[in-house]
């Protein structure tokens, strides 16, 4: 099998910088089309500290008008306001915008709240809340539901003690119960 020579050029692309949540990372994303099947389209840090939208490519073409999307993860300073990107076009200077916010997804499943077994005094943070089906190490049970998550939530937000006393009495109840069954 003969290898074909792959040429390096830049390319050009539509261009966005965005924030990544209250972080320092920016997410860059380069949308645009190559003229062949066989060619490929690479974001890559540049010898000057910017990024560049480049193609490789082959002598011969496969001719088809394909769609890209390329994503980066760029750490940046928390004072930067711009990430620069040189394509064939010229050098681009990106406003960094901010991050988009997802509004919250209605949730229709059931969930369960777990605590740790044998904990006492247990904070908030113990508590823990996964669907219905999931599976979690023994050394947690349920402390509630099968619910809502937002029913699941209400009752983390409760700290019920009292709760985590019974519990603690029922395991020590079911583990006399074992006990004697041997």
């Amino acid at each position: 099998m003969t290898r074909e020579t792959t040429l390096r050029m830049l390319g050009c692309a539509d261009y966005e910088a965005r924030w990544v949540d209250e972080s320092q990372m920016v997410q860059l994303t380069a949308r645009g089309f190559l003229p062949c099947a066989n060619h490929h389209a690479q974001l890559e840090k540049g010898a000057d500290g910017g990024w560049e939208t480049v193609f490789y490519t082959q002598e011969h073409a496969e001719e088809s008008y394909t769609s890209f999307c390329l994503q980066a993860f760029v750490m940046v300073d928390k004072n930067s306001n711009a990430i620069l990107v040189k394509d064939a076009l010229g050098v681009h200077e990106l406003p960094i915008q901010a991050p988009v916010v997802k509004p919250e997804e209605a949730d229709t499943g059931l969930y369960i709240v777990y605590a740790r077994k044998a904990a006492i005094d247990v904070p908030d943070e113990t508590y823990f809340t996964q669907p219905v089906g999931t599976k979690v190490l023994p050394i947690y049970s349920r402390a509630y539901g099968p619910a809502s998550k937002a029913d699941c939530a209400a009752f983390i937000a409760t700290a019920n003690d009292r709760f985590m006393e019974e519990l603690d009495e029922l395991h020590a109840k079911i583990e006399r119960v074992e006990g004697r069954e041997e």
